[in-house]
């Protein structure tokens, strides 16, 4: 169903309910008065916030559509189902956009980010007014999340929407970048590009600066190899109420420093990129202990129950309570699984003759033949979401983790700076290093980096955003594809552009 930014803010103005996070979005007659009553109180705030997580986590927004299915599908990542199997996914795969299923696909993405950004709105305007005693530091925490997470939706929407960044003069009309909750529609019209691209990194500036005193990532965060923290019990329950334990399924000051890394990489700023990317590699808590570590075949040693989606590695990602049943095994896991691909191909992907012991290859590890429940043919399926029995990293999704900011930095430092950093996360993904003295031109990395970026980041919505930056005319894997002139530019829905 086609909305419009318009009906979104009237419906959302008061979208929250008291009763539990989980229907925080009813609307109804009385949302004035439950607005009222919501934020009342330092626990109605939390609740408040709660709500957006649980809202990113879900099918609409990270859970599915904006991972491991649009954009997924635009990068040829899966194998591209039948027309009957999956329309959308079909025509997708063609950057086919007037088809009516990818419509409306896209058209649901953009009216569910910015659902997202007016919940955010909404409880940014109400806690900058209210005269709630909060305890310790807890308005300047979520205050901080806040204006982080407006700004990191509002990149992913120019990412998605925008201009290939190289081919555009900065004055063209991009998207709405939306600070208020408004029924006034000449205030959602879009802003051009330079202005987007100010707003973002104003509230990253302003988040940065909130988070930076705050923040309990900051001052403490135990390393995935510390014998302190609990593998078998971090994730098991979540409370996404807690500000204070479950950082990183919250828009944290590390998460900021890399949305940063990641909003200068996409406009082409590379001394700022690779900046703040190496503030995210080298960041370590005020005890001196490295905050992210990057996942290596001693912990999946030490670790035999453990979840693939590397949580020691994610500066900020996505919790859905019921991920395995409701995404994993409907995508995943079912006969003749939707997100799959070739076998072969695969193995072309990860370099499989070069490179046996990358740790996420080797032992049928992220990729294995096997017959789902009551099949009885046996299929290629992707366990980067699978359960292992870990509650460490279950039910969660990576948004934005330690590998994409090593990436950015291969790409934006001089080629001297990075190699010492490319040496160590290639070790660190059983890889040897002996690609280095190939290294030698800009052209050499990226083309390297093409690579790795596929490799990495399946299932993570992460590929088509690398060719987009780099405004690629042709895809080589799974198999030869010319990509259609202005197939980068999703277009914005007709219920937007009809007020621009």
């Amino acid at each position: 169903m086609k909305k419009t930014i318009y009906s979104i803010m009237l419906l959302i103005g008061s979208a929250f309910a008291l009763t539990s996070c989980s229907d925080w979005l009813d609307v109804s007659p009385k949302t004035e008065v439950r607005e009222g009553e919501l934020f009342s109180t330092e626990a109605g705030y939390r609740n408040a916030m709660s709500g957006v997580y649980i809202l990113l986590g879900q099918k609409p927004l990270y859970g599915v559509q904006a991972s491991m299915y649009v954009p997924e599908f635009l990068a040829h990542t899966w194998t591209t189902p039948s027309e009957s199997t999956d329309a959308s996914a079909f025509y997708l795969a063609k950057n086919d956009y007037t088809n009516s299923n990818v419509e409306s696909t896209l058209d649901d993405l953009w009216s569910n980010y910015y659902n997202a950004i007016a919940q955010i709105n909404n409880i940014l305007t109400n806690l900058q007014s209210s005269s709630v005693a909060f305890t310790g530091n807890q308005r300047q925490i979520m205050e901080g999340e806040l204006y982080g997470l407006r700004a990191f939706l509002h990149l992913d929407l120019l990412r998605f929407f925008g201009p290939v960044p190289s081919q555009t003069d900065g004055a063209t009309a991009c998207i709405p970048y939306v600070k208020t909750l408004t029924t006034d529609v000449a205030n959602l019209k879009s802003e051009s590009y330079d202005a987007v691209k100010a707003d973002i990194i104003s509230d990253l500036d302003k988040a940065e600066s909130l988070l930076a005193t705050s923040d309990p990532i900051v001052e403490s965060r135990a390393s995935a190899d510390d014998p302190a923290r609990s593998d078998d019990a971090d994730d098991a329950n979540v409370d996404l109420d807690d500000n204070d334990i479950y950082r990183q399924l919250h828009f944290n000051y590390w998460a900021v420093i890399g949305a940063k890394a990641r909003y200068y990489y996409w406009i082409g700023d590379k001394e700022k990129a690779a900046d703040y990317a190496r503030k995210v590699i080298e960041a370590k808590d005020k005890a001196g202990k490295q905050v992210f570590a990057l996942c290596n075949e001693a912990y999946y040693s030490a670790h035999s129950n453990a979840n693939l989606t590397m949580k020691m590695e994610q500066l900020y990602g996505v919790y859905n309570s019921s991920y395995q049943d409701d995404i994993y095994r409907a995508y995943y896991s079912t006969s003749d699984p939707l997100f799959t691909q070739n076998e072969e191909y695969v193995k072309t992907a990860y370099e499989s003759t070069l490179y046996p012991d990358d740790i996420r290859f080797k032992s049928s590890r992220y990729w294995k033949s096997q017959m789902a429940d009551n099949a009885i043919i046996t299929e290629y399926h992707f366990l980067k979401y699978a359960f292992n029995g870990s509650w460490y990293g279950y039910n969660t999704v990576p948004v934005m983790r330690l590998s994409e900011m090593y990436f950015i930095l291969f790409e934006c430092a001089s080629i001297a700076d990075m190699k010492p950093y490319f040496a160590t996360w290639r070790l660190s993904r059983g890889l040897d290093a002996s690609i280095d003295a190939t290294l030698t031109t800009e052209s050499a990395v990226v083309s390297r980096m093409e690579k790795e970026w596929r490799k990495e980041f399946m299932g993570e919505g992460q590929m088509f955003f690398f060719y987009k930056k780099h405004n690629y005319q042709a895809y080589t894997w799974p198999t030869a594809y010319t990509v259609p002139t202005g197939a980068y530019q999703l277009p914005k829905p007709k219920s937007q552009t009809m007020y621009e």
